[in-house]
Parts: C-alpha cells; sequence; structure tokens
C-alpha cells in the first residue's frame, strides 16, 4: 500500500503456517481448532511484532515482509489473540517461544486441510483495498479536501475512531442552543456535517470488513457475497468523492 506498511501475505507463508499448526490455537495448552469439524475457519492468524505503530509490540526496525513474513507470524483462537494483546506480560520474546514451541510437534508430521477458498477470499480483499486506497490517494476528485480513508484500519482500530468522533460531534452540539445558531455558523453548517460524514464512513468501511470476515467462514453464503459485493462498490465511489465540507 502506498507510504504504508500493508498486511499482504504470501499464500506459500499461510500454508507454511497452517501446516505447522497442528489446526490448534497456538497458545501454550490451548486445542481450540483452527477449522472446525464443519469446516469453518474460525482462527486468527495474528502479528507478534504489530504492524501498526499504535498496536502491540511494534517494532519500527522491521521491514515489510519481515513484518508479513513466517517467523512474526502465528495463527490463535480470538480469545488467546485478545490475551495476548498485553504486551506486558507477552512480550515478543515470549510469544515467538510459544510458536515455536508449538509449531516444533507438527514439522515432521504437518496437518493438511483444503482452505483453499479461504485464500482466494483474502487475495480479492487486499485487491480492493488497494483499489479503494489508489481511489482515495490518486483518484479523487478535490484533492485539497480529500478525507482520508484509512484502509489498514481494523475493527478495534474503526471502532476507537467512530469513539472519538462520536465525542467530537457531541462537543459541537455542546457548544449551540438555539440561540446561538447564527453566531456559530461555522460549526453548524462545516463542523456538523464533516463529523456525520466521517462517521458514516467508517461505518461503512466497517460493515465490508465484517462481510469479508464472515464469508471466509461461510464461503457458500451467495447472499452476503452479493451484499459484500454491492457495499464495496458504493464504497469506492465514496472514496472518490467524500471530501470536507470548507
Amino acid at each position: 500500500m502506498a507510504g504504508k506498511i500493508g498486511r499482504y501475505i504470501p499464500d506459500h507463508i499461510y500454508r507454511a503456517l497452517l501446516a505447522r499448526s497442528g489446526n490448534k490455537c497456538a497458545f501454550t495448552g490451548c486445542t481450540t481448532p483452527l477449522v472446525n469439524t464443519k469446516n469453518i475457519y474460525q482462527a486468527q492468524l495474528c502479528h507478534i511484532e504489530s504492524v501498526s505503530h499504535k498496536k502491540q509490540r511494534y517494532n519500527p526496525k522491521l521491514s515489510k515482509e519481515e513484518l508479513n513474513g513466517y517467523n512474526n507470524l502465528m495463527f490463535m483462537c480470538l480469545k488467546h489473540h485478545t490475551e495476548t494483546n498485553d504486551e506486558i506480560i507477552f512480550p515478543t520474546d515470549v510469544l515467538r517461544k510459544m510458536k515455536y514451541d508449538h509449531e516444533s510437534k507438527y514439522v515432521e508430521s504437518p496437518y493438511h486441510f483444503d482452505i483453499s477458498h479461504l485464500f482466494i477470499i483474502q487475495k480479492e480483499s487486499e485487491d480492493y483495498w488497494l483499489e479503494v486506497e489508489k481511489a482515495n490517494n490518486d483518484e479523487h476528485i478535490f484533492p485539497e479536501l480529500r478525507m482520508e480513508i484509512k484502509t489498514n484500519s481494523e475493527y478495534e482500530e474503526l471502532n476507537i475512531d467512530i469513539t472519538n468522533t462520536v465525542n467530537s460531534l457531541e462537543e459541537l452540539i455542546d457548544m449551540i442552543d438555539e440561540k446561538d445558531k447564527n453566531n456559530n455558523w461555522e460549526i453548524f453548517n462545516l463542523g456538523f456535517p464533516n463529523h456525520i460524514n466521517k462517521v458514516k464512513i467508517l461505518l461503512d468501511q466497517m460493515r465490508i470488513k465484517y462481510f469479508e470476515a464472515y464469508i471466509k467462514s461461510n464461503p457458500s453464503d451467495m447472499e452476503s457475497k452479493n451484499k459484500l459485493e454491492m457495499l464495496r462498490k458504493e464504497f469506492l465511489e465514496t472514496a472518490r468523492n467524500i471530501g470536507h465540507i470548507d
């Protein structure tokens, strides 16, 4: 992604990580399967040292290839992915040891299962967000008024952005009453609309990311696939046109 450290992980790294996972969460003692008996993928691929400087164990010295390389990735269930966000209890060296202790059990007898559809969906998602970033950065009709769309954001980051935006909106609303509207024209006519547009962007982005994650576990749900396609088309236009009211 232009000017950013991306999250693209090559298929061969996915396959190697899965093969040496034993189809189990890598957290010590956990037996939660990555793919359950209904062939539903329910794991999370976790970065040991984060891609984002706002997240856990971030290391600015790592290259894009190192960040998204085999040595910096491990599969965990949602519970333990969340638990290991505590970087005081789970610093980098502890997670690396956990990863290698777990994978060493399956080097000689790798686990085999067919999740080829996941790679297709993953590549489709990565290509789409690259297209959105290009539309927002390079194809915007009014570049000087462009409202940035952070295509790398995950659920938690989007939620934080929404919360902060809503809090700012509430502060603006508190500043206005009926008597003061005429004296606060900029807040009422510029501040409110810009904050509301920001919330709409974040909510639309979260909906797309939700459906992307859902389809990974439910690849035959055509209704959800069609919904995702519609949302993507609409958001691509938003990326090209949304801007600050000035």
